[in-house]
């Protein structure tokens, strides 16, 4: 690289700390022993070859597998945990950190926050304590405590639940009381608070995109950006601009440092810049370990561009990669985190050789501004992919147009900011400037995402990823030469454009004449039943709009002649904009509960003038030859208003009011159950004579809450389950993924194998998935 030879000592003893955390944080007690008799091995390998090296990375491996150890036991140890084990409901004093407001809870918006507990006491006992919590919020107490400002000391009744392994929290709590302010922030959260709230007013005036995508850029404040805004960064490769992000940074690091140039800026001087910039950044992202590990990771990359190239570069992502495990090991287990030490690794290692290339007959400043952004999402698609299970075409070419930009378009966010407090008025000019970058960053995710071929769904599994990893190294070694050359980067860049006009699909994907397909939209559901070329059934959405629309886009659907929805959760009637989008919707079928609200004016504002059905027991709806017969729906009772109702954040009543269908289509029969829980269930059991089938959608994505009386009930051979990875819910549950096998079925998950498709030729049930399992 660049006529330098290549230390890897610094990386093999970042990676020993980082698989050191990642053992001590796992709660697996052979992980530990794995990692012990690791280091012992090495050991041995040191004396017997008289190497310092395989001492050294012995010793990080050890020491950081013990911090990480004694840090996780702490976690798990403890009133906190112990009372979250058993449920218990307590009275707690805590400081609020910043929260956000996710309007994908299952029953509507849901606040979540990390809190630091000062005080806990319940059951005849109090303990002061350090422990984190994991706050929540929903219903009626979702204001009050949405609106705390960041640093507040409250005090409030919580119950408290179990963290899970491998999670830094102590325990998640879910509020029961509003939260009585104790202490009001320390004055650097008021003034980091003040700065925020004075950036929102800057670009107040603003189009509804801008407006949120602006703080975003900044603070990585992404709670005003719409679902539709969100699915179009994320089909784009864009969704790195509105977190808080190493790469990022950097972009803003470079641009301030280029001003700084211009202006005359030199020596130390610039380093003062570097520093202003780095700590804005962190107050103003509130200094969270995210944010300390977003910034090192900026500070490195902005070292492999500027400040001795690679060699020098990798030396310090190693020591920050390091550094930063040592003061928080769940980092290692962090997304976020991997994705922005490989994001680095990619700048720090080709950006500056790409940038050369480019300036042959770009300007210095764009050709840097284009090689970073490529470099980082080559080092990182093979993990963006291996968590999506999807590869955006359209991503390259966003970032390609998107990174000139970033970095101004931050730059003016940061002005804005810091001018908000002092001079409003020239905050509002940078707010608008910052405006200006960010409408037309808001143009290209929207116009990127409605190319056809935007999103590519890739193979899961060992061999895809090594195929896309081999594909990602052929174009790290193939760029520089084809940037050399403008007529073949031309060339490169027609071809690119041609394949996002062309809709790309996995092979063999949709089969043909497939019956009923159970789209991956993440931790959601949606169903589509084939009624007649270009026409379908659609029961429920999931989440966003996004990846419905484009499971509809693959199966070729321009007319959904039914419309169902099991009922108003996020994750099932979230995604309704994507079903009508270049589509008609004939007919809405639903259960008449309106609840929650915000849901459900969600959907009646995607559906105007479209005729409503509600669903009764007995009812049967078709299209061609597809029948559809609902038959159950459990009574709805909410029960008392006030606190109670208000908190209950997996809304079981709401899960059990799910319509409870079956449909046939020719000779194959699918029951569909939404979220059924056991009381759901045990209604259906009472209710129904009999409600077999040759397929089933799991209820509620395979969660635990299962009657086994109702899963025996349907007999399938085939079980399908729409879940997300890795999701926060365990769905999932092995007892009930042990129940369904116990019944003869094979179990297919959206999560691991994609979209699946189900089709009857005689006897046969042929299931095709568009990934691997």
């Amino acid at each position: 690289m660049e006529g330098e030879r290549t230390d890897w000592r610094p990386p093999l003893l970042a990676a020993a700390a980082w698989a050191g955390s990642w053992a001590g944080t796992s709660a697996q007690a052979w992980f530990v022993a794995a990692g012990a008799v690791a280091g012992a091995v090495l050991v041995v390998v040191a004396g017997w070859r008289r190497r310092l090296l395989p001492a050294a990375i012995a010793l990080v491996l050890v020491a950081t597998s013990g911090l990480a150890v004694a840090r996780a036991w702490a976690s798990a140890t403890g009133p906190v945990a112990a009372w979250a084990a058993e449920g218990a409901v307590v009275d707690v004093q805590a400081r609020v950190a910043g929260g956000r407001v996710s309007d994908r809870g299952p029953g509507g918006p849901v606040w979540f926050a990390e809190a630091t507990l000062d005080r806990v006491a319940g059951r005849g006992a109090a303990w002061d304590t350090g422990a984190t919590v994991r706050l929540s919020a929903s219903g009626g107490l979702l204001d009050a405590w949405a609106h705390l400002a960041p640093g507040s000391k409250v005090r409030g009744v919580v119950r408290l639940s179990p963290a899970g392994a491998g999670q830094q929290a102590s325990a998640w709590a879910s509020v029961r009381t509003p939260p009585e302010v104790v202490a009001a922030p320390g004055p650097v959260d008021a003034a980091v608070t003040r700065v925020r709230q004075g950036l929102r007013e800057a670009v107040a005036g603003l189009p509804e995109d801008p407006r949120a995508l602006v703080p975003a850029l900044v603070v990585g404040d992404t709670d005003a950006m719409t679902p539709e805004l969100q699915d179009q960064f994320r089909a784009t490769g864009l969704t790195h601009l509105t977190a808080v992000s190493g790469a990022n940074l950097t972009l803003m690091l470079a641009a301030m440092l280029w001003l700084a140039s211009r202006l005359g800026v030199t020596g130390w001087w610039r380093r003062g810049v570097v520093l202003v910039g780095v700590v804005a950044f962190v107050l103003l992202c509130r200094a969270e370990p995210s944010v300390l590990r977003a910034a090192a990771m900026g500070m490195v990359g902005l070292a492999a561009l500027g400040l001795g190239g690679a060699r020098r570069g990798l030396r310090f992502l190693s020591w920050a990669v390091v550094g930063l495990v040592l003061v928080d090991p769940w980092l290692c287990r962090s997304t976020g985190f991997v994705l922005s030490v490989f994001a680095s690794a990619g700048i720090i290692l080709w950006a500056r050789r790409w940038a050369s290339a480019l300036a042959a007959w770009l300007p210095g400043w764009l050709a840097e501004a284009v090689a970073v952004p490529v470099a980082a999402q080559l080092a990182t698609q093979p993990v963006v992919t291996a968590i999506s299970g999807q590869v955006s075409l359209a991503g390259v070419a966003a970032n390609l147009v998107a990174a000139p930009l970033v970095g101004p378009g931050t730059v003016f966010g940061f002005a804005a900011a810091a001018l908000s407090v002092p001079v409003p008025a020239l905050a509002a000019v940078a707010g608008w400037a910052a405006g200006g970058f960010a409408q037309a960053l808001c143009w290209i995710a929207a116009f990127g995402s409605a190319l056809p071929g935007a999103v590519l769904t890739w193979p899961e599994g060992s061999v895809g990823l090594g195929v896309l990893a081999a594909c990602c190294v052929v174009a790290v070694v193939a760029l520089p030469l084809v940037w050399r050359r403008p007529v073949l980067a031309v060339l490169v860049a027609l071809a690119m454009a041609a394949a996002l006009l062309t809709p790309v699909t996995a092979p063999g994907w949709p089969p043909p004449s497939w019956q009923v397909v159970s789209c991956d939209v993440g931790q959601g559901d949606a169903t589509v039943i084939a009624t007649g070329p270009g026409q379908a059934i659609v029961v429920d959405t999931g989440p966003d709009p996004g990846p419905v629309d484009r499971c509809l886009d693959q199966l070729r659907v321009s007319e959904v002649a039914w419309l169902v929805l099991t009922h108003l959760h996020a994750d099932h009637a979230g995604g309704v904009a994507g079903v009508t989008s270049g589509r008609r919707v004939d007919r809405l079928l639903y259960s008449g509960i309106q609840e929650p609200a915000a849901n459900w004016r969600r959907v009646d504002a995607a559906l105007p003038g479209v005729p409503r059905t509600v669903a009764v027991p007995g009812l049967v709806v078709g299209a061609g030859d597809v029948r559809l017969a609902v038959l159950s729906v459990r009574p709805y009772d909410a029960g008392p208003a006030g606190e109670e109702a208000a908190d209950q954040n997996d809304s079981a009543e709401q899960n059990d009011s799910s319509v409870l269908m079956r449909v046939t289509t020719g000779s194959l029969r699918i029951v569909l159950a939404g979220d059924l829980e056991e009381a759901g269930q045990s209604h259906a059991v009472a209710t129904v004579p009999e409600w077999a089938a040759e397929v089933l959608l799991v209820p509620h994505h395979g969660s635990g809450h299962q009657l086994p009386a109702f899963l025996a009930g349907v007999g399938e051979s085939v079980a399908l389950v729409s879940v997300g990875r890795d999701n926060d819910y365990g769905h999932p549950a092995p007892r009930t993924v042990s129940a369904v096998e116990a019944g003869g079925a094979r179990i297919y998950r959206t999560d691991r194998n994609g979209s699946i498709a189900v089709r009857r030729t005689g006897p046969t049930l042929e299931v095709t998935t568009q990934r691997g399992g």
